[in-house]
């Protein structure tokens, strides 16, 4: 892989990791709001809930195409 080729894969997938950091915070604070008595914990399984959902979801729209 060219050293241009690879910066620019290792720029996407920084962005990439930076958008899924900003989505989790707004999350957190989503399900914080809803429920203030939630602890850390619990919305950190609610947000892994989520992220497995959605991998189940793309696996699944992946292996139709």
């Amino acid at each position: 892989m060219s050293s241009s080729l690879a910066a620019m894969s290792e720029s996407l997938l920084n962005a990439e990791i930076a958008a899924g950091k900003r989505y989790a915070a707004r999350r957190a604070a989503e399900l914080r709001s809803e429920d203030p008595s939630r602890s850390a914990e619990q919305i950190v399984d609610l947000l892994r809930d989520g992220a497995d959902a959605a991998e189940a979801e793309f696996r699944r729209v992946r292996d139709l195409g």
